[in-house]
Formats: C-alpha cells, structure tokens, sequence
C-alpha cells in the first residue's frame, strides 16, 4: 500500500528507496493526501497528475467514468488536498431519487417553521459544507427543476433558505459526478446545457479497470489487507495464481467489485483456516462448474481479458461501435465480428 504524504518533494527524496525513486507516481502523490489511491499504471499516472494540478485550485470539477470505478473517493482526495480541507468539511449530496419536494430543503436548509416539519432550523447540505467542498453525486439523475436550483446557487453563489428572507453566502467548492454521458443528456433534453457548461470547468475521467489492469494485483492485496483489519482476521495475503486469475477475470463492477470480491475471499479463507487466499476463494463459482474449475488457463484468460476489453472501450464510448474501433485501432467490421465471438451486445 502507498504511503506517500504531502510535503516538499526534496524532503522526501533522501528516504526513498531505489525502486521507489522509479516510481512514477511518488512525486506527485507527494501534492495529494492520496495514500489509498492504489495503482502505478499510466493512466493512474495521468490521473494523479491531473489531481495534483487541480486540488489546489479553487475550481469546479466534473468527474466522469464508470460505476464502481471510486469518483466519489476521487473527490474527497481533492478535497483532503486543497486548502478548503483545513477550512470546511466534504459534504456528499446523492442526486439519485431526491424528490424535487426535498430539493430546497436539502441544499439550502430551511427556518423556523417553514413547512411542517421544520420545528427548528434545518441545515442544508450547502451550510454544512461551507469553506469546504460540495459533491452531487450522480449529478445527471438531478431532475430539471433541480437542476435550475443549483445553476442559480453556482451564478449568484448565494441562496435562500426556506422561509428566510436573507440570503446566505455559499462559500463552497462544488464537484459533480456521473458515471452518464451528460453532453448526451443535454442533446436529449435532459439535463440543462447552462448547468453542464457550469460544472464542466475541469473535467476529470476517472479510467476503468479494464484500462488499468496492471493495477489489480496491488488493488487486490490492499484489500486483502483491509479485509483482514476491518473483521480482525489473522493476516493473509493472496497468492500468486489468485493475483494473475484476478488480473485475468472480468470486473464489469471496476474497483467496488473486486473489492467486495477480495472481502469475501478472505472470510472463505479465514474459515478454512488458510494461510493464504487462493483462486477457489476468490472465484467459488467456478468450483460448481466442471469446465472452468480451478484456476484460469490460458484460453479462458485470453477470453476473459478480450470480452472486459472490448465491453469497457464499448461502455466508455456509450456504444458508439466506430468511436469504440478508433480506440482499439480495429476495423469497424472487426469490432462487430469481436462482439459476436464474445457474445457482447448492447444492454
């Protein structure tokens, strides 16, 4: 596990080690409280460095890319590395059914007898947040009326609470996430082209794990540690045919599910009493099946990693087949005759 703090890089330096002077995240993890951020691969690297440029910056962020792949983590990292980090709190909103009704009164809070149930003063999530950060997760999910209420807050950064009769000052940094096209909700009408362009400032596509698959078997021995810590299990540690299957094996889920995945392996093992975590642990399905029991061989590893490569370019691409070619340097054909061979269709 990374352990990077923040610091002067040139304070650093004199207690690395050679094989951590290679690294090619250790400097800029050295800007970011991101010890948990797993993972060395280029587009880890890419991120990381977008990160380090933009958590200092007291600027809007609109992160994007697919579910399970950690954004909301992502955004409490920008927030632990901005200076709003010693001033405010992170605050999380989930855009996902709030009913236009609670609207008002989660962002802005309400007075004294506003509506039935406001006995006393109810803080709002933009109060709470106040010097720190605001994140609206699953941003596109916000219906339209809500979604004017908050282009307003981010133009006048004031608000009202319900049944005042002063405004307050909203001193917030604001991060969006999606795991949706919004340019694409905005085509259809379903998201406001006012708002997209205000939350657009920096956007920042968190990759999938499909594109940082050198990545899994660091992630997957972190959460075996983890694991092993939150149920006070006696240390494990994966072993190296779990680490290459795991590497091999779909994970349309990305980072939450190869971690719930590794959770639950532990506890088979800890059961067992096993010394180490091995495939059947991780992969217990695969004992129910005579074909594909026992470890990956070599064809159902090359299948494995094809189907969740092509599925992850097809996914980020929103399916756009000839955008999803472009990106893996095929033919258009070749994609459709791929996804025929993989039994891949659009859900």
């Amino acid at each position: 596990m990374d352990s990077a703090h923040p610091g002067a890089p040139g304070e650093l330096e004199p207690l690395l080690s050679p094989a951590d002077r290679r690294d090619p995240t250790l400097r800029l993890r050295s800007c970011l409280r991101a010890d948990d951020l797993i993972g060395r691969s280029p587009p880890m690297v890419e991120l990381l460095r977008q990160l380090s440029q933009l958590a200092p910056l007291d600027v809007s962020v609109l992160l994007t890319g697919p579910s399970g792949t950690g954004k909301t983590h992502i955004a409490r990292v920008i927030h632990a590395s901005s200076p709003r980090a010693a001033a405010g709190k992170f605050v999380e909103l989930s855009c996902a059914n709030l009913p236009d009704s609670l609207v008002e009164n989660e962002l802005f809070g309400a007075a004294p007898g506003a509506h039935s149930t406001a006995i006393k003063a109810v803080e709002g999530k933009v109060f709470a947040a106040h010097g720190g950060t605001l994140l609206f997760d699953e941003i596109a999910e916000l219906s339209l009326p809500a979604q004017a209420k908050l282009l307003q807050l981010l133009q006048s950064r004031e608000y009202y609470p319900l049944g005042a009769s002063r405004p307050r000052a909203a001193d917030v940094r604001v991060i969006a996430a999606t795991n949706c096209d919004l340019k694409a909700r905005v085509a259809r009408r379903e998201f406001r082209e006012d708002l997209y362009y205000r939350l657009h400032v920096v956007p920042i596509r968190v990759p999938s794990l499909t594109e940082r698959r050198d990545d899994i078997p660091e992630l997957a021995q972190h959460f075996c540690v983890r694991a092993c810590v939150r149920h006070r299990l006696p240390p494990l540690h994966l072993s190296q045919w779990t680490l290459v299957s795991a590497q091999a094996a779909c994970w349309p889920g990305n980072i939450r599910e190869l971690a719930n995945a590794v959770e639950a392996a532990v506890i088979r093992a800890a059961g067992e009493d096993s010394r180490e975590v091995e495939t059947r642990h991780l992969f217990p399905a695969r004992e129910h099946d005579h074909e594909s029991a026992g470890p990956l061989n070599y064809r159902e590893a090359l299948r494995c990693f094809q189907t969740q490569l092509v599925r992850g370019t097809l996914v980020d691409s929103n399916w756009n087949v000839a955008e999803a070619a472009r990106r893996l340097a095929v033919t258009r054909a070749h994609m459709y005759n791929l996804m025929q061979t993989l039994d891949i269709s659009r859900p």
